[in-house]
Formats: C-alpha cells, sequence, structure tokens
C-alpha cells in the first residue's frame, strides 16, 4: 500500500485518528538514543505526528503511573500504524529499542485528530466500577472540557496491545491548548462534582503529559 498517494481521511472531511501509546523504560542509554534518532525516517512516512516524546514529560494526576519516557504519537489509522509498526525498515528498530529498553505499547482509536501544536494532554486509564454512575460523569464532563479550551482525541477505546503486559480498561486522551489550561480545568469548581462522581464509580490512574 502507498501511503503518499492515498486520499487521507481529513482530506475527505472525516477527523478521526490513531494513536500509539508507549510507557518505555530505558536500560541503555547509548543504544537508545541511536534507536530514537532513527525512528522519525521510519514513521514519517506514514504520516506520524508526534504528540509526546521524551523523558520526564509527565505527572502524576491521580493513581500511581508514572512513564519515565512517555510517547504519543497520531497516525491517519489504525491500518496506518499498523502498516508502519510492521514494515521491514522499522522492524530492525523494534530489535533495537526492545535490545536497550523496556515497557509497553497500545494502539487506541480516536475519536478525533490532534488540532493544536505545543500542547498538554491529560491520559487516563480507567476501569469502571459502577457504570450507571460512571455515565452521569459521562454526560456531564464534555462541557467543562470545552469551557478550558480542550478536547477529546481518545474516549473510551480499550486498545490493542503490541508489547508488554499493560492492558487498558478505558483510555481517555484529552488535548489542551498548554498544562495552564489542563490544570485550570481539572482543578476548576465545574469540574470538582464531577471529579468525584467520577471516582465513586471507577478506579485508574490519570496524568498529564507535556506535548513536544
Amino acid at each position: 500500500m502507498v501511503f503518499d498517494r492515498q486520499v487521507s481521511q481529513r482530506e475527505k472531511g472525516e477527523d478521526m485518528a490513531a494513536y500509539v501509546i508507549g510507557d518505555i523504560t530505558i536500560t541503555d542509554t547509548d543504544t537508545y538514543a541511536k534507536y530514537a534518532a532513527r525512528v522519525p525516517e521510519t514513521s514519517e512516512k506514514y504520516g506520524v505526528k508526534y504528540l509526546v516524546r521524551g523523558v520526564g514529560m509527565c505527572e502524576v494526576a491521580e493513581g500511581d503511573w508514572l512513564p519515565e519516557r512517555l510517547v504519543l504519537a497520531e497516525y491517519e489509522s489504525i491500518e496506518t500504524i499498523k502498516a508502519w509498526y510492521y514494515s521491514p525498515e522499522y522492524s530492525e528498530l523494534v530489535k533495537l529499542r526492545q535490545s536497550a529498553s523496556t515497557g509497553s505499547l497500545i494502539f487506541v482509536e480516536g475519536v478525533s485528530g490532534s488540532a493544536m501544536s505545543s500542547a498538554a494532554y491529560v491520559i487516563g486509564d480507567i476501569k469502571v466500577t459502577d457504570p450507571d454512575t460512571y455515565e452521569k460523569y459521562r454526560a456531564g464532563v464534555p462541557a467543562t472540557i470545552g469551557a478550558h479550551g480542550g478536547n477529546y482525541l481518545v474516549r473510551g477505546a480499550t486498545g490493542e496491545v503490541a508489547e508488554g503486559k499493560w492492558t487498558p480498561n478505558r483510555m481517555v486522551v484529552l488535548e489542551f491548548e498548554n498544562m495552564e489550561r489542563v490544570k485550570a480545568w481539572y482543578h476548576s469548581p465545574e469540574y470538582a462534582e464531577l471529579k468525584k462522581i467520577r471516582q465513586s464509580a471507577s478506579t485508574g490512574n490519570l496524568i498529564f503529559a507535556q506535548g513536544a
């Protein structure tokens, strides 16, 4: 399949996307640096947009998940992600990365594409324990996100595990203009009550991540 000759979903008026989320712990810094320098040449031909990429980009909001190195990369579709991931040129780099790091990699369907540059993100992995109560949260939260200029990139996807032992329950990725907007939303009075509802009806992890 020749991706540079395809009519993209966005050219057809569709604002869908898919995401690679990686939680990586580096074990060999020098070897990993070789991987990091070479991987863009394999992914750019598949239309990648790196939203988060690097060490120390994350902050715990809830739970105990704190990736050392987080990667959040946007592609046009899950099919495009897999075409890149299983391509001959990237297969060799996978071996290099795995020799220099451990961690997990998942593919996730999105509900929209990124519309900002130098943004900040909220990434959540949520396990719903009370669906009826959680639905009240789900119905009320979009208005609070929109009021702070945010939007959903991923909402409610379980994801597909490509590497590692991470098995997400309900993935959520929100995009805001900057970290100040992220925290203004999270600590806002209008979100405070909804947060209590969510926490009463679910468990999980929530992080803030600075964009690339």
